[in-house]
């Protein structure tokens, strides 16, 4: 599996599908009380999608990371224990499926991984193949660093054991951080609803009090930029916020 990459499932297809067209419905509604406004929103539709799928691989992606560091515990266990570093791959695998079950990412990497061992393939080059799929900064070092002490008969215990404590402090570090932003994050989609309650309050608790921005080329320019200026501002918070994250 290439992590940086997603695929849909059907479920999930009807999932994303449905969602944007309730957005792109609810936007036509709001700004322009026309459905026909849906049809020429239609094309962004792509991009809505590719907004999901990377939610889901960011979502992924500390999912692995937290499971493979997860990994790296029972694997170092397995060598201080006296087990080879192939064996300890073994282990490893009985463990995660233990902690994770079978559906988790780690498991199918470890099964798979333990599967080609089998075969005589060597430890390094399934490694090598995991940090390049990954895509993730600390499992892709962790498997270079991994194949030059393969060759080079290095100390795997003292290895794997700075990674996890390196990964464990990045996993830490990153809820320390997510729970000193929940209140800014929470504020931030607060404020990204208010000006569509707003429109919708006024369309509903005073009618008539916007129909000169409907259904006319002024009105029609001034709710587009209104628009683009409410998207910005939700582009522009939601960035904010992840780069805190980062």
């Amino acid at each position: 599996m290439n992590y940086g990459k997603y695929r849909f499932s059907v479920k999930e297809k009807l999932l994303v599908g449905l969602s944007g067209v309730g957005l792109l419905l609810l936007i036509s509604l709001l700004f322009y009380r026309s459905l026909w406004a849906m049809a020429a929103g239609a094309p962004f539709l792509p991009l809505w999608v590719g907004i999901c799928r990377k939610q889901r691989i960011r979502k992924r992606n500390q999912e692995l990371t937290f499971e493979f560091r997860e990994c790296m515990q029972a694997v170092s266990g397995a060598l201080l224990a006296g087990y080879s570093l192939e064996n300890a791959w073994k282990e490893a695998e009985k463990d995660i499926k233990l902690l994770h079950g079978e559906a988790s990412h780690m498991y199918r990497e470890l099964h798979d991984m333990n599967g080609q061992l089998a075969m005589q393939q060597p430890l390094e080059k399934l490694l090598a193949d995991f940090g390049e799929r990954s895509g993730l900064e600390d499992v892709s070092r962790f498997c270079q660093v991994m194949q030059f002490a393969k060759r080079s008969g290095g100390n795997f215990s003292q290895i794997i054991a700075t990674t996890v404590k390196r990964i464990g402090d990045k996993i830490e570090i990153t809820r320390e951080i997510d729970t000193v932003i929940a209140q800014k994050r929470l504020e931030s989609g607060i404020m990204a609803l208010i000006p569509a309650a707003i429109i919708l309050y006024l369309t509903f608790c005073s009618p008539g009090y916007l129909d000169v921005l409907y259904h006319n080329i002024t009105g029609v320019f001034i709710m587009s930029g209104c628009l683009a200026v409410y998207i910005f501002g939700i582009w522009m918070s939601v960035k904010i916020v992840q780069g805190v994250e980062l």
